[in-house]
């Protein structure tokens, strides 16, 4: 895989202008597609789907009725409601998009970019500018619709490897093992870290996380709209923890300085020196990297230094790890949800803390590890703090419109 770069595409400048909600799932609509009027999202689906539909028959017979918040409980019946509702490749047409242009026609053709030259698919897509003047300060979208299409399919097939054992940590620890920490891997150096560096990692980071929470039997029972809307709320937190073990594991066997913070993406294990990386931020703000300092932790690199050496201290095994991520990630879920998704998160902390005890007890025979929990705690609220304080600080940015982009759907990304 080429290290990827950032680089600036020359986009049309165009006004969207949404009349009404979507007619398939009822969340804000964008334009006439197929013969109907549809979100982006649901004309991506039925873009993708309206050939080749080898979806598994509906659970509930053809009956799961209207779609729940924009969510529907199967493929197979969201794209039964696109037809119903006249969608058709037949009505495809070119103008469809209520959109005025502010440029000449000339100009108004987005031009090809090397990954539709490629054929590779973009999971990430940085959509196009808002006119100058205009009362909407955002001047990009970046879409991660088919992202999250790509979890999905990665929750639909499961887990890659499997694995008998019933003790879930167990599971887990193989999981984390096989999907972050690959057998062979390059190394690369990066100097230089902007927009197509941040999505990359972002992509790998999203599906890691979805990949990782296949080995757990219990999270794979749910529903794909519980599990999807779990894996938006973990992806972060689960990786702020794998990318302090990775650098722990990578300065205790010396393969890298302690300068350096690396993660791996992909078979790729990326190394960068904090003090000499260039941070590119200019698709995301008009302010630099150095000015948003003070919207940021100005200790960075010094909290993320202390993370790493408790993780170095505290050494834990393959399945300790997988405990700490389980309670880091299972947490934040469980205070953010009411209800349902709550309960079941709280359950699963419980049959995980279980797991831990018959783990100690049995396979290492050590029934007196209090002081081992203790460490492990201490380092995941570390993390949580830094999490809440990059909340409160992401929305002191809004307040002060420090960034130009959106994100759909919104709460994917928590910009910090």
């Amino acid at each position: 895989m080429n290290k990827p770069s950032s680089s600036e595409h020359s986009r049309p400048n165009l006004t969207i202008t949404a009349t009404k909600n979507c007619q398939i799932c009822g969340k804000l609509g964008h334009g006439k597609h197929f013969g109907a009027f549809t979100c982006r999202a649901c004309a991506a689906f039925f873009r993708r789907f309206a050939k080749d539909n080898n979806f598994e028959p509906c659970g509930e017979n053809k009956r799961c009725g209207q779609p729940k918040n924009g969510w529907f409980n199967c493929k197979s019946c969201r794209l039964t409601r696109c037809k119903n509702l006249g969608m058709t490749m037949d009505n495809f047409q070119f103008g469809r998009d209520p959109y005025v242009s502010t440029i000449s026609k000339a100009q108004n053709i987005i031009p090809t970019t090397v990954d539709i030259f490629l054929g590779k698919p973009n999971l990430i897509i940085y959509c196009a500018r808002q006119p100058a003047g205009s009362t909407d300060h955002f001047k990009f979208n970046v879409d991660l619709h088919y992202l999250l299409e790509k979890s999905e399919k990665v929750l639909e097939k499961g887990p890659e490897t499997i694995v008998y054992s019933t003790n879930s940590l167990e599971k887990l620890s193989f999981g984390l093992r096989k999907v972050c920490w690959p057998d062979t891997s390059t190394t690369k150096t990066v100097t230089k870290f902007g927009r197509d560096e941040t999505f990359a990692l972002w992509e790998d980071e999203i599906l890691k996380a979805a990949k990782w929470l296949t080995y757990f039997d219990d999270f794979q029972a749910l529903s794909m709209q519980m599990k999807t809307e779990i894996v938006k709320s973990v992806w972060n937190p689960f990786n702020r923890l794998v990318r302090m073990a990775s650098a722990a594991m990578a300065r205790k066997s010396a393969a890298c300085e302690n300068n350096m913070l690396v993660t791996y993406i992909g078979d790729e294990f990326l190394v960068a020196d904090y003090k000499k990386i260039v941070f590119d931020v200019s698709w995301c703000s008009n302010y630099t990297h150095e000015q948003l300092e003070f919207f940021n932790n100005q200790d960075f690199q010094e909290e993320c230094d202390d993370l790493i050496q408790a993780v170095i201290n505290l050494d834990p095994t393959d399945v300790e790890l997988s405990y700490m991520l389980s309670q880091l990630c299972f947490h934040q879920v469980a205070k953010k949800y009411h209800g349902k998704i709550q309960e079941i998160a709280e359950k699963f902390q419980e049959t995980l803390s279980n797991h831990l005890h018959n783990y100690y007890v049995e396979n290492l025979n050590n029934p007196i590890y209090s002081k081992r929990i203790a460490c492990m705690m201490k380092i995941n609220n570390l993390i949580e703090k830094c999490i809440y304080r990059d909340k409160v600080r992401s929305e002191l940015k809004k307040v002060f419109d420090i960034y130009y982009v959106t994100y759909s759907p919104p709460d994917f990304i928590v910009q910090s």
